[in-house]
């Protein structure tokens, strides 16, 4: 294959100069000089003066359909006059027409010609190269923030999912840190099949603290969570990688919050990229797992930050594992509370309320969410149980309504943990609070009450 690149300028030589293998011919054919005809070889590619206006030129050059073209004119009468010329030559001929401006793209009308506005890649190409820049100072400024410091903890919520999981063990390779050193911990324990099964995989180890250690570390980091989160458990936090909306009324000597990514993952991977770090194996396949996890596979709360990362990740990150981690196995009680609480199911105005009652594992009550949302005619999934002394409800919906995290800390704000995605949230509160903020009166009446509370928020749907 040969690409025949038409320029009245030499201006983007260089930057088109790479978009060939080296088993590939590339010619560039630049205006003439004083009439004259020249030919030069320059790193191996081939450069001819001719008069791009006339037709015998690309005779000459023998165009067919079996090259590629590119073509530049900076005056939009030249350019039209070389198209005109080329396809009279050879006119299946495949062309991209590079256009500085997007108000100059003309509608399509021959299928083997396209348009490219210059301006906007190589303005996405220096934008992105902002973006890298901004993360090797951050990476330079938390560097020197820890260097100094004997441990870190790396702390993330109480029942840590892969994204923070993931985060965790990236900020610690970021940081040059070892598991003595940086330990990631929370104040629970992890309670999901799938987070279990990402932990024993991955060998990843974590620590279940109580507030009273911390003052045994030099600094506190948090991934996939903020202060709020912790009450007065957590006196400070000094380094704050999150993707959730920001909580205000604290301070912190170092944060990076990304609301509009997917995952915090995706924020760590882009810190690896900007540093050209090589990601191993294990690091990868984690961060990739947390992002798809977060997103539901890109579905979900996702942007081109997310799409780019996980792209970037896809081919190092080992599949075989997350296959594993994703696919855990339900025992016979779990499924037996499955079929109770869908039978028990109700489904008011397009969302579908179902309450599991006690369960021994609290990833069963979000799993049963996600599971509810594939109901027909269901725009919501609202899902609760009872785990240890909480009621825990896991909240669906299908992206186009109310935004979850600010329904449910409307409801559930000033009575316990409540927060989350536009599509997504979780709301966790001691039984005992619910039933005295709510005059619940029997744990048979939790379900109804829940369907009464969130029916009278959500019932006015909004895009």
């Amino acid at each position: 294959m040969r690409y025949v690149i038409i320029l009245d300028a030499p201006l983007l030589m260089h930057p088109l100069s790479g978009i060939t293998n080296e088993a590939e011919e590339m010619l560039f054919i630049l205006p003439h000089q004083e009439g004259t005809f020249t030919e030069v070889l320059l790193k191996g590619e081939k450069i001819c003066r001719e008069d791009l206006l006339d037709r015998d030129t690309y005779r000459r050059l023998l165009i067919t359909e079996e090259d590629r073209v590119i073509l530049h004119a900076r005056r939009r009468e030249t350019l039209n006059e070389i198209l005109h010329n080329l396809l009279s030559v050879c006119e299946t001929v495949p062309v991209v027409v590079l256009l500085t401006d997007a108000e100059e793209t003309p509608p399509l009308g021959k299928s083997n010609i396209s348009y490219l506005v210059v301006n906007e890649l190589l303005q996405k190409n220096v934008e992105k190269e902002w973006s890298h820049i901004r993360n090797r100072e951050r990476t330079q400024k938390i560097r020197e923030l820890t260097q100094g410091a004997e441990n870190i903890l790396i702390l993330t919520q109480h029942d840590p999912d892969p994204d923070a999981l993931a985060s965790g063990l990236a900020l610690r390779t970021l940081l040059g840190r070892n598991r003595t050193t940086a330990p990631l911990a929370s104040f629970g324990t992890t309670t999901r099949s799938e987070n279990l099964s990402m932990i024993q995989l991955l060998d990843i180890r974590y620590t279940v603290i109580d507030p009273q250690s911390l003052n045994g570390y030099s600094l506190i980091a948090m991934v996939d969570v903020q202060p709020p989160y912790f009450g007065e458990k957590v006196p400070r936090a000094d380094i704050i990688f999150d993707h959730h909306p920001p909580s205000a009324n604290y301070e912190c000597l170092f944060k990076d919050i990304r609301a509009q990514y997917g995952a915090t993952s995706t924020i760590l991977t882009e810190y690896f990229i900007s540093n050209g770090i090589r990601l191993h194996q294990r690091i990868a396949t984690a961060l990739f797992y947390g992002i798809k996890s977060d997103t539901f596979m890109l579905e979900r709360e996702a942007n081109p930050a997310d799409v780019e990362a996980f792209t970037y990740l896809y081919p190092i990150a080992n599949h075989n594992l997350i296959r594993q981690m994703e696919h855990p196995s339900l025992d016979p009680e779990e499924v037996s509370s499955f079929i109770r609480a869908l039978r028990g199911r109700k489904v008011i105005d397009k969302v579908l309320f179902a309450h599991i009652g006690r369960v021994k594992k609290e990833d069963i009550i979000p799993r049963l969410a996600d599971f509810c949302l594939q109901v027909g005619g269901a725009e919501w999934s609202i899902v609760s149980g009872l785990f240890r002394k909480d009621l825990v409800i896991s909240i669906r919906n299908v992206g186009y309504v109310k935004h979850a995290g600010e329904v449910v800390k409307k409801i559930f704000s000033e009575s316990g943990s409540a927060g989350g995605h536009r599509t997504m949230a979780k709301v966790v509160i001691p039984l005992a609070n619910f039933k005295h903020a709510f005059a619940v009166a029997n744990n048979k009446d939790i379900g109804d009450t829940i369907a009464n509370l969130f029916g009278n928020v959500i019932s006015d749907k909004v895009s």
